[in-house]
């Protein structure tokens, strides 16, 4: 390019097409920037003049070296400046991509729908299935990798085809659960109640079934596609290992439900409480899926059952009952009726326990 550097006249300059950033690889500055818009995708909003995250680029405002720049502050020599350049538009772009309308709208939803925690650990993916890419380099990879198949942003898919909701939070509310449902099925680690999630939110399963299967097949290209040495998503874990972060995830769920039941004890009792759960809990080699010897019983049901066990053989069983069961969103009479035919196998041998449903061990 021909472009001098005004802070060191090196003639070594570099266009990043994806950042729109014109950068001195001598001495790091950020010359000028070009704002993208590619995909059509309000990237202005990202880049442009109204993002209160896009970096000072203008060489008025910024320079390095031994003047210090703009912002009063002393960046270091030219030698230095460099590499300081780097990480703070590194950090500069990761902050301008969260604020990013849709992206920010999405996150929103999600945390309205499946809590903090849940929203956070989905973050990475609701940001690639909703920022575009406008690297072309990187376009034309996930393109080789299509093998021919067009390759369109979730939201551009789930937003403008049948899975289109009536407005703007309706298709939001939907790439959030989209985003949710394919963390939980390619990494784990997340507990979810679909039907509960999903009452007054004018969303049905399929809808949602729909929308996922468009943002897994993003990812499955995504996850084949390196750039500067790293992926564009994490690959998919193995299917076993994330069954067991889940029921992980819902028994550490569950635990934090029950200690609230007993909220009213002294804490010392508390910890003996949820101590002795632990250890029944260990007896059946929780977290497993295959291994417990009481298989196929949900994690929250099962930490019903068992605290149920825990309450009474510390006599603080009185008026809890209905709230442990409740824990589990199940009614009293429900999680009892389990109880006793679980105990029926257990006392006929049909079932080792180990001794987690013992009341006196």
């Amino acid at each position: 390019m021909t472009e001098k550097c005004e802070e060191c006249g090196s003639k070594d300059m570099k266009m990043n097409i994806a950042r729109g950033e014109l950068t001195c690889n001598d001495c790091g500055l950020v010359a000028e920037h070009q704002v993208s818009n590619n995909q059509n995708d309000n990237g202005s909003a990202i880049w442009g003049e109204n993002s209160f995250n896009t970096p000072t680029t203008r060489v008025t405002k910024i320079k390095t070296g031994n003047k210090g720049n703009g912002l009063g502050s002393y960046i270091g020599t030219q030698k230095e400046a460099k590499g300081k350049w780097k990480i703070l538009r590194n950090i500069a772009s990761r902050d301008a991509k969260d604020c990013h309308p849709m992206v920010q709208a999405t996150m929103d939803a999600a945390v309205r729908l499946s809590g903090t925690e849940n929203a956070m650990r989905a973050k990475a993916a609701i940001t690639r299935a909703t920022l575009p890419i406008a690297d072309e380099k990187t376009l034309a990879a996930m393109k080789a990798v299509a093998k021919g198949d067009e390759v369109i942003l979730p939201k551009n898919s789930i937003c403008r085809m049948k899975t289109r909701g009536a407005d703007t939070g309706h298709n939001e509310r939907l790439l959030a659960l989209g985003c949710l449902r394919v963390y939980q099925a390619r990494w784990g680690g997340m507990s979810i109640d679909w039907a509960a999630m999903l009452e007054n939110t004018g969303i049905t399963m399929k809808q949602v079934i729909d929308a996922s299967k468009i943002i897994e097949k993003y990812f499955s290209i995504c996850e084949k596609v390196e750039v500067d040495g790293k992926k564009l998503i994490e690959k998919a874990k193995d299917r076993k290992e994330i069954a067991l972060a889940n029921r992980a995830e819902e028994l550490r769920i569950m635990k934090q439900r029950l200690r609230k039941v007993v909220a009213d004890l002294e804490k010392g009792v508390q910890d003996e409480l949820m101590e002795d759960l632990n250890q029944r809990l260990f007896k059946l080699s929780e977290p497993t899926i295959g291994d417990s010897p009481v298989p196929n019983v949900p994690a929250r049901i099962l930490c019903s059952m068992l605290f149920q066990i825990v309450c009474m053989k510390f006599d603080v069983a009185e008026n809890r009952l209905t709230a442990i069961a409740g824990a589990a969103d199940k009614t009293r009479n429900a999680i009892k009726s389990r109880l006793a035919k679980l105990l029926a196998a257990i006392d006929a041998g049909q079932i080792n326990d180990n001794g987690a449903f013992d009341p006196s061990i």
